[in-house]
C-alpha cells in the first residue's frame, strides 16, 4: 500500500500541472468521467428495470450494486470526476499544494464538462432501443422522481461524497486493478443504495430522463438539486475527506520529522 500523503500529493500535482497547461486536455478528461459514469448509470438503471419488472423491490438494489462500476471506469481510465477532485483540491488547499481560487476554479471547470459529458451520452442513449419510448414507471423515472420531489437534500449529499472518497482514497493507494475493484464498487454500492445525492450521479439520471422520460423533470428543482448536491459534496468529500486526512498527514508529518538534540554550552547548536 502506497501512504496516502505521497499518493495523494502526486494527485494533486498532477491535476494541477494539467490544468494549468493543457485546460482542453483537463476538460476532454472531464467529458470523458461523464461519458464513463452516465454509461455505468444506464448499465445499472436497464438491469435493474428488468429485475422490478421479475421481482418488485429488488431493482433498486440491483442499480446501486452496478453503479459502482461507472466510477470504477473514471479510476482506472484516468479521467477528471468534480466529486473526486473536490477530495484533491481540499487536501491541495490544507497541505498548500494548490491555492483556493484556483482549486475552485477547477472544480468550477471540472463540473461543466462533467455535466457535457453526462448530456452526451444521454442524447445518443434516448436514440438506442432501451430508451426510447419510456414510461414515467420505468425505474429511470422512478429514480428520477425519488430525486426531485423530497427537495434540498444536503445531509445526503454531504454522506454521499464522503462514501465515494472513501472509495476513491483507499483505490489511490494500491496500483492493482482488482484492489481498485474491490475498494470502489462495493462503497458505492452503500450511497446509492441509501439513496443518498451525488451531484454527477444526477447528472447522468436526469441526462438520462431528458431523452428518455422528460415529463419526470423539472427544470427548477433539477437547478435546486445540483446547486444543493454540489455543495454538500463538497463538504463531505472535499472538507470531510480530504481537509481532515490532509491534516492527519500533516500532524504525521510533524511527528516522523527528526529531533534534534540540545545545543551543547559553549557551541553553537
Amino acid at each position: 500500500m502506497q501512504p496516502i500523503h505521497s499518493s495523494a500529493t502526486a494527485a494533486i500535482t498532477a491535476k494541477v500541472a494539467l490544468f494549468d497547461a493543457d485546460l482542453p486536455r483537463f476538460a476532454v478528461r472531464s467529458i470523458l468521467a461523464g461519458v464513463y459514469l452516465t454509461l455505468g448509470t444506464a448499465f445499472a438503471v436497464v438491469a435493474g428495470n428488468a429485475v422490478e419488472v421479475l421481482a418488485p423491490g429488488l431493482g433498486g438494489v440491483v442499480f446501486a450494486l452496478l453503479f459502482g462500476l461507472g466510477l470504477f471506469s473514471i479510476v482506472v481510465l484516468d479521467s477528471e470526476l468534480v466529486t473526486g477532485n473536490m477530495m484533491s483540491m481540499s487536501y491541495g488547499v490544507v497541505a498548500r499544494l494548490v491555492s483556493v481560487p484556483k482549486a475552485l476554479w477547477l472544480l468550477v471547470v471540472c463540473t461543466v464538462f462533467n455535466l457535457v459529458g453526462a448530456l452526451l451520452v444521454g442524447l445518443a442513449l434516448g436514440q438506442a432501443a432501451k430508451f426510447s419510448g419510456l414510461t414515467p414507471d420505468h425505474l429511470l423515472g422512478v429514480l428520477t422522481a425519488g430525486k426531485l420531489v423530497k427537495g434540498p437534500a444536503l445531509v445526503e449529499a454531504i454522506l454521499a461524497n464522503f462514501v465515494v472518497n472513501m472509495g476513491i482514497l483507499a483505490a489511490l493507494r494500491t496500483p492493482d486493478i482488482t484492489a481498485k475493484f474491490f475498494s470502489i464498487v462495493p462503497l458505492i454500492a452503500i450511497f446509492v443504495g441509501l439513496g443518498l445525492e451525488h451531484v454527477v450521479a444526477n447528472f447522468s439520471l436526469f441526462s438520462l430522463a431528458l431523452f428518455s422520460v422528460p415529463s419526470v423533470l423539472s427544470a427548477p428543482a433539477v437547478a435546486l438539486n445540483w446547486s444543493v448536491v454540489w455543495l454538500g459534496n463538497l463538504i463531505g468529500g472535499g472538507l470531510l475527506i480530504g481537509g481532515v486526512y490532509a491534516w492527519l498527514a500533516g500532524g504525521e508529518a510533524d511527528a516522523e520529522a527528526p529531533v534534534r538534540s540540545p545545543a551543547t554550552p559553549g557551541r553553537p547548536g
